[in-house]
């Protein structure tokens, strides 16, 4: 029994270790999408238009990534409802970029994004999700002994 909590632990080591990272890089990795994205959306920077919003999308998924990867770090209890949360970002981003985009390059790109990027990272962070509402638990407190 001792091994296998031995084997359980240091996966989670392992996940609490390069999660982050993966978190992390993904999160940078938007940056440049969202310069180029808001430098050729049409309208003016701050106008009430649908363009503007795929933008600060984007800027949300970056902000819940890098605060995800904070919490992992931590094992942190408010992970579990961040987590899903983000993945339902980065689903409605895969459903609105399909939604949206032309036929032609644009939609073939916009299934190339949904279904090998964001898809699936939002079925890493669903699993996430589900795996650290252990964290959240609190440890049952023993009952003071009465005299």
């Amino acid at each position: 029994m001792s091994d296998l909590r031995t084997r359980l632990d240091d996966r989670e080591r392992t996940i609490r270790r390069w999660l982050p990272v993966l978190l992390r890089t993904a999160a940078v990795l938007l940056l440049p999408w969202i310069v180029v994205l808001g430098l050729t959306v049409r309208g003016h920077f701050g106008a009430r238009n649908l363009s503007n919003s795929w933008v600060w999308l984007d800027v949300m998924e970056v902000t819940a990534l890098l605060l995800l990867a904070s919490l992992v770090r931590r094992r942190h209890r408010a992970t579990s409802p961040i987590a899903s949360a983000t993945a339902v970002l980065l689903g409605l981003d895969a459903f609105f970029d399909l939604w949206s985009a032309h036929r032609g390059s644009a939609y073939l790109s916009a299934q190339v994004l949904a279904y090998f990027a964001e898809l699936p990272s939002a079925l890493v962070l669903a699993v996430l999700s589900w795996y650290s509402l252990a964290w959240a638990a609190v440890p049952a407190r023993q009952p003071e002994p009465v005299d």
